[in-house]
């Protein structure tokens, strides 16, 4: 675990003012992809977000589901090939998001996937929970994931953010990711809050809205000073 000490970061945008700027292309089933007529049917675009108020400046790749107004940032190291950590930032709205996530691989199963959602009662803050399935079922507990949540995540009356480090999202089994292009990501969300929002354990509903994207890394890489300043590396506790 990261030594973390709760500075005074600034958030990376005001969660109660989101812009869509990009929209999913195609959700997918198990039967093959399929078109929602609720989405834009434009190729979907990674943009680069650089807001001048984050640690060490740092930049990163963007992707917004303008439908569901949920945003996806991602920086990572400026490295090679993986293994690498993983900084991902979601927001999404508290009011059609009970839960939102994002699959490595761009599919349900046998890929990390990165579920988040806000805590209970109007808590500040939200909760991450790392998941896998080997099939078309509810995924249980990933251990092949580690993650830190950082001390920017927060939540208001109508959105909640979570900022997490990933370390084990960029690779398992046979697969990796392509630090230097583009990757196939998936995301999904609920409505429907989940059973127990105080627990990274809980049980949660299928989802009512998810796509499949392209993903360019290579907009999401910064120097590593800039990375271990996102995420707060080598701070005291």
């Amino acid at each position: 675990m990261l030594g973390l000490k709760r500075l005074a970061l600034v958030a990376l945008c005001a969660i109660e003012s989101i812009t869509p700027t990009v929209s999913a292309r195609s959700l997918f089933n198990h039967r093959g992809i399929q078109h929602d007529d609720a989405l834009d049917k434009r190729q979907s675009l990674t943009q680069k977000y650089c807001p001048s108020s984050t640690p060490g400046a740092a930049c990163f790749s963007e992707f917004t589901v303008a439908a569901q107004k949920i945003t996806y940032r991602i920086a990572i190291p400026e490295v090679a090939a993986a293994p690498f950590d993983i900084f991902l930032q979601i927001i999404a709205p508290k009011a059609t998001a009970g839960w939102a996530g994002i699959a490595w691989g761009g599919k349900m199963s046998n890929n990390p996937l990165t579920i988040g959602w806000a805590l209970p009662n109007g808590g500040d803050g939200s909760v991450v929970s790392s998941r896998f399935t080997s099939g078309h079922s509810a995924p249980s507990a990933y251990s092949g994931a580690t993650y830190t949540v950082l001390p920017t995540t927060t939540a208001n009356a109508t959105h909640w953010q979570l900022d997490v480090l990933c370390q084990g999202c960029s690779k398992w089994a046979n697969s990796q990711l392509n630090p230097n292009g583009a990757n196939a990501f998936a995301w999904a969300k609920a409505t429907k809050a989940v059973a127990n929002p105080a627990s990274n354990s809980s049980s949660f509903s299928s989802h009512d809205g998810k796509a499949v994207w392209s993903h360019d890394l290579s907009l999401a890489r910064v120097p590593q000073s800039a990375f271990d300043a996102l995420i707060g590396k080598g701070v005291g506790a």
